[in-house]
């Protein structure tokens, strides 16, 4: 790959045309997997090639699972490091359903690259609900009684009231006025049976999306798309942790930016530790293979 930077901008000297000026690159993810590591390895490939190079990351709850972007853009003529919605050339996604979250970032030509391992947010697994089966509720109380911060639904009809209901409300409800709150779903009323007419159930309003659905989705938006299990691979190798390192491979075999083979891999030998240098050479290598197939086909 031979790529100069002229006062035309960034020209591709394979195919004697202009690219453009400035490339953005999206590298998003979960805390954990690899999100700032593998930005920071592109980012200095970047400045070694020659280019202007600006970042910016998002963290979030990154200790946590939580969501973390890093904004990559570098080339000729830039200042900032925020690129605008629609205008990425390749979001490389640590975790499948980030790739879904920050698709509006990218465009019909943008080129996706994500691991399709899954990691369920905590918000996910922990939003748990109350809701009550109004034939079976007589209106008793119990739950009320037992609730001991007093965070209950309360719903009616025309016959009577029911303990549950969102949002805030004050009621009298057995000759006791109360403030509640909306639950706090810890299901205490459901372990400790405290309706005797099993009236209250419990139920998750979110659910993570099937990894099938997330791939269609994203293959509507986009032409360009690969999905491994950068996990796998990586695990092959001889490191589960090398994954991030996969997914950089397959960017570099696919050819959409002007970084070359070799400086990532000189700078990828700076970025880990010397004792899993050839785990992640070797993760770099199969992602690399994986990207030139797809750039053939």
């Amino acid at each position: 790959m031979a790529f100069d930077i002229t006062e035309k901008g960034i020209i591709n000297n394979d195919k004697k045309f202009r690219v453009k000026d400035n490339f953005n690159a999206l590298c998003v993810g979960v805390g954990g997997t690899g999100v700032i590591r593998a930005s920071m390895i592109l980012g200095w490939c970047a400045s070694k090639e020659g280019f202007k190079v600006r970042t910016a990351e998002t963290h979030g709850m990154s200790q946590r699972g939580g969501s973390v972007l890093s904004y990559l853009r570098f080339g000729k003529f830039l200042e900032g490091p925020f690129m605008i919605e629609g205008d990425l050339d390749v979001l490389l996604a640590f975790e499948i359903s980030e790739a879904l979250r920050n698709l509006h970032f990218a465009n019909k030509d943008t080129f996706v690259i994500a691991s399709k391992n899954s990691v369920v947010p905590p918000s996910v697994l922990t939003h748990i609900s109350l809701k009550i089966d109004g034939n079976k509720c007589v209106g008793c109380g119990n739950c009320v009684a037992h609730c001991l911060p007093n965070q209950i639904y309360r719903e009616s009809n025309n016959n009577h009231f029911y303990t549950l209901m969102k949002g805030p409300t004050r009621i009298v409800i057995n000759g006791s006025c109360r403030v509640f709150d909306s639950c706090t779903g810890c299901v205490h009323c459901i372990i400790d049976k405290v309706c005797p007419f099993g009236a209250i159930e419990a139920f998750n309003e979110w659910e993570y999306p099937a990894v099938e659905l997330i791939e269609k989705d994203i293959s509507s938006v986009v032409k360009n798309v690969i999905i491994l299990d950068a996990e796998k691979i990586a695990t092959d190798a001889g490191n589960i942790l090398a994954a991030n390192i996969v997914l950089l491979g397959v960017l570099i075999g696919v050819n959409v930016i002007p970084l070359s083979e070799r400086i990532t891999k000189e700078t990828i030998k700076n970025f880990v530790p010397k004792k899993q240098l050839d785990v992640n050479v070797k993760a770099f290598d199969v992602g690399f293979d994986i990207g030139s197939d797809y750039k053939k086909k």
